[in-house]
């Protein structure tokens, strides 16, 4: 029925939108890594539903109606009266690089609870799409982790994209843990060089790659920015130099490249098509503002990678 389980976060991000002044003007957006994966996911034509808990407020219903709005299935999210969704602030260079300030006093995706998941979203689907922050809580890790036992009782493979946020973790050994432990049980996973090199304690990647490569491991991304990225696989090692473009805001640009990546997987397509795909995506959602906004739909990217020269 699904082509993708997406569980995790979902955050309102306050973006720059515009200046009055000088100074700058802030916007809602919708956010969260796995809820942005959902989206483009659902706006590259796959069948997607958004496992999570929102608060039952302004916040929550621009979050639902946002994932609602791009196609993806929002019966998974759960609308809690008492409870709200975490809160980030996004600041800019000049670049269009991104940092994030966070306002997470356990948020709302911090209580998905383990009998909120459903049996059938994991035999009725053909991925299980991950983060590791729910592993922060041990209400939310008790879901994830049951999730993941659903999926490997079921034959899913489990995709993760670490996104490691030290702020968002009273101690860093246990943000590393997490990363360590959702990579052993993934078979498509996403990080970037630093965060490598954080969860190996390798500064050379072909090292780290060796220390922590495990037998269920079919997709594995180092992602580089705006130099591109690596594709490991049992067969072979890919690479894409990037695609130039003119960045204004990379929010989202690595959940793009995460979407492209599980939806040529879904696809069949071949290894280094799917690099150039997932690339593509990453580097034209930078050229928009906002996250989930900005995630390309399918003829969008088709004509991107078609005028776009590789560097």
């Amino acid at each position: 029925m699904w082509d993708v389980v997406s569980l995790g976060d979902l955050f309102v991000d306050l973006v720059p939108h515009s200046r009055v002044d000088g100074q700058w003007l802030y916007a809602p957006s919708p956010g969260g890594a796995p809820g942005n994966v959902a989206a483009g996911l659902a706006k590259l034509d796959h069948k997607v539903i958004m496992v999570s808990r929102v608060g039952a407020d302004a916040f929550g219903r621009l979050l639902i109606e946002a994932l609602s709005g791009y196609g993806v299935d929002v019966s998974g999210i759960i609308q809690s009266p008492t409870e709200r969704a975490g809160l980030s602030i996004v600041t800019l260079d000049e670049s269009g690089d991104r940092s994030f300030m966070f306002y997470h006093d356990r948020p709302a995706d911090q209580h998905i609870r383990a009998e909120d998941i459903k049996v059938e979203w994991l035999v009725q689907s053909k991925i299980l799409h991950v983060g590791i922050l729910p592993l922060a809580s041990p209400t939310s890790a008790a879901a994830q982790r049951r999730a993941m036992d659903l999926a490997d009782a079921n034959g899913l493979p489990i995709s993760c994209d670490v996104n490691f946020r030290p702020s968002l973790w009273h101690r860093e050994e246990d943000m590393l843990a997490a990363g360590r432990e959702v990579i052993s049980r993934s078979a498509i996973v996403k990080v970037s060089e630093e965060e490598l090199q954080s969860v190996t304690g390798k500064d050379d990647l072909d090292a780290g790659i060796q220390a922590i490569w495990h037998e269920r491991l079919e997709f594995f991304s180092i992602t580089r920015g705006a130099r591109g990225a690596t594709l490991y696989t049992p067969n072979g090692t890919y690479d894409c130099a990037g695609f130039k473009v003119g960045a204004i805001d990379t929010t989202g640009s690595g959940d793009a490249y995460t979407a492209a990546v599980l939806s040529g997987v879904l696809n069949g397509i071949d290894p280094q098509r799917l690099l150039d795909m997932a690339c593509a995506a990453g580097g034209l959602t930078a050229t928009r503002k906002g996250a989930m906004k900005s995630l390309p739909t399918t003829a969008e990217l088709a004509a991107f990678v078609e005028s776009a020269g590789s560097t």
